[in-house]
């Protein structure tokens, strides 16, 4: 009687640990892109904060004469500045981290 050979799944470790780590290395990989789209966001809104900040400068001659003020843009202003600045600052220390292999901290 001749047996059968069974096709079996090998990984470099020569076990099954290769196929339960698949489920762990996609998180990572969705990980990565929802902080790659959150960098993203956060320098779309500092720009877009600079942009912001470069026409109320332009404009503040006609929105004094309006007697317009710009308390709401203020508050925009900083809100967007330290949100993007903080997310910025912190997805640059983690890319190097991520390339230098070393941790790296602020302070």
């Amino acid at each position: 009687m001749r047996r059968r050979r069974q096709s079996a799944v090998y990984s470099p470790g020569g076990c099954g640990c290769g196929l339960l780590l698949l489920p762990v290395i996609a998180v990572s990989i969705g990980v990565m892109f929802v902080l790659a789209g959150l960098a993203a966001a956060a320098l779309v809104l500092f720009i877009t904060a600079i942009g912001v900040t470069i026409w109320l400068y332009r404009s503040r001659e006609q929105r004094r004469a309006d007697g317009k003020t710009n308390v709401e843009w203020i508050a925009f202003l900083v809100i967007a500045y330290l949100l993007s600045i903080s997310y910025l600052a912190f997805f640059i220390l983690l890319v190097v981290s991520t390339f230098t292999g070393e941790s790296v901290t602020v302070g």
